[in-house]
């Protein structure tokens, strides 16, 4: 049950085949929910294939420290190419703003066709950059980035937004929360309406409130719960004090979507009125194929909250998944967070979303903390453990070598490149080469997940500074 609180893409349409294609694979065109699957479609160029943005954030450019970048792959037919790349920073040609130590470009990433041209947008935070306003200087600020039949060849710095109880970044999402058919921006604590003109104002906004009292917001996710076609969030909260009912921790909350926009949040509650104890991450797809998106949870292990036409089941699946589940690779030991990062799609094709766990503090044989990710297979009664694959460095057919604290799986993220309805994994070693950072993609058919054809790429295929980049600490969301 819930507990009221008091209220305080988007692929462009080339063919007709591509359009059934997407809606195959669970994406849908602009002006619908996004897709239950949780397949994300990220087209910014137009021509129908998914592409890849990935930031480093912490990268040096033009000699300035942690001033950061971000890069696209392009997709194809062949799917995404290391040789079809480009970087953006705040020195690139059309693209606003000075580049400066400490800014941090790429601090976060949002897509969503915001203008509603048909092109997916990039909208990309610098955390720390200064800004002054009305004499008062401001930290925070975000620069969207217009896709177009040329990928990002314009964009328009728009200074943070929201409530400050809110850090920059980390409650932005993206969808159609007002089902209108435009897409909207929860950025803070604050809606921002499409669609939005090439000024970088909305059509219209409002506060909305994401946690209750005062409570620290630590993540928010965006998909359509309920199946209404309307985007819904879910906000993970986090309090560091005994509450009324003298429980402290983390909890749930959920705000519904409707064609008023976001209704106010409810406290997610169990059958028994006991508040719903999440992990530390969150996704939402679909991942036993009744057309709603359903709460993964991670972080040590998988739980699932599954989705139904009035919102989140009041309980949580009684099935836990760990690396101590029978079908899943390794063991459950100490330390290796597994569900560090999520990332939900349809890797085969079946119809059912697959989630993507990291495990970033792996232990593969005698190296310590080198990584690794595993793909659990979804369901017609949700992911049971069975068929899950693991990959790491010392996988067979995957690029590099096994090295301690790279971190192989900290950020997992899922792209279509090819335009086959299968979602490819992208995974990130932060920590890669002494936190150079590097990015593996690899491939999908309808047996799922392969390392047949992966490859991977960091500063020297895009030709920048590699050290202490952290390249792909952020995927889009």
């Amino acid at each position: 049950m819930v507990e009221a609180v008091p209220r305080r893409t988007l692929l462009r349409t080339v063919a007709i085949a591509v359009a059934l294609a997407a809606a195959c694979a669970g994406v849908l065109p602009a002006g619908h929910a996004r897709a239950a699957t949780g397949t994300v479609p990220q087209d910014f160029n137009g021509d129908g294939y998914g592409d890849l943005a990935v930031a480093a954030p912490n990268a040096t450019v033009n000699g300035k420290a942690k001033a950061g970048y971000v890069a696209v792959l392009y997709g194809s037919a062949n799917g995404l190419r290391g040789t079809a790349k480009k970087v953006y920073t705040q020195a690139s040609a059309g693209i606003p703003g000075t580049v400066e130590a400490g800014d941090r470009f790429g601090s976060d990433l949002v897509t969503a066709d915001l203008d509603g041209d048909g092109y997916t947008d990039l909208q990309v935070s610098a955390d720390d950059e200064l800004w002054e306003q009305g004499g008062v200087v401001r930290e925070g600020s975000r620069t969207v980035l217009w896709g177009g039949p040329g990928g990002f060849t314009s964009g328009k710095v728009r200074p943070a937004v929201g409530d400050g109880r809110y850090q920059s970044g980390s409650g932005t999402v993206t969808g159609d929360f007002n089902g209108d058919g435009h897409q909207d921006l929860l950025d803070n604590g604050r809606v921002e309406y499409g669609p939005f003109g090439r000024d970088g104002v909305p059509a219209g906004s409002t506060g909305v409130q994401l946690v209750d009292g005062d409570i620290q917001l630590v993540k928010v996710v965006a998909g359509d719960v309920d199946g209404d076609g309307i985007t819904d969030v879910v906000t993970l909260a986090q309090s560091f004090d005994d509450d009324d009912e003298g429980n402290r921790g983390e909890h749930l909350n959920f705000l519904r979507g409707s064609r008023d926009g976001l209704r106010p949040l409810v406290v997610l509650k169990d059958a028994q009125g006991e508040k719903i104890r999440p992990g530390h991450t969150l996704a939402i797809g679909d991942v036993n194929g009744d057309h709603r998106g359903d709460i993964v949870m991670g972080y040590g292990g998988l739980r699932f909250i599954y989705g139904t036409a009035n919102g989140p089941a009041d309980s949580v699946a009684p099935r836990t998944i760990t690396q101590d589940t029978p079908g899943v690779p390794g063991a459950d030991e100490a330390g290796d967070v597994f569900g560090h990062d999520l990332a939900v799609g349809d890797v085969n094709g079946d119809g059912y979303g697959d989630v993507l766990a990291g495990d970033p503090f792996e232990d593969l044989g005698a190296v310590r903390q080198a990584g690794a990710f595993v793909v659990v297979p979804g369901g017609p009664g949700g992911p049971t453990g069975a068929g899950s694959r693991l990959f790491g460095q010392d996988s067979a057919d995957v690029p590099g070598t096994v090295e301690k604290d790279d971190r192989f799986g900290e950020n997992v993220h899922l792209v279509d490149g090819n335009g086959d309805g299968r979602a490819e994994p992208v995974v990130a070693a932060v920590g890669e080469d002494s936190y150079a950072g590097g990015v593996w993609v690899f491939r999908s058919g309808s047996a799922g997940v392969t390392a047949k054809g992966s490859f991977a790429f960091g500063a020297r295929t895009l030709g920048t500074v590699a050290s202490g980049a952290w390249l792909g600490d952020r995927f889009p969301r």
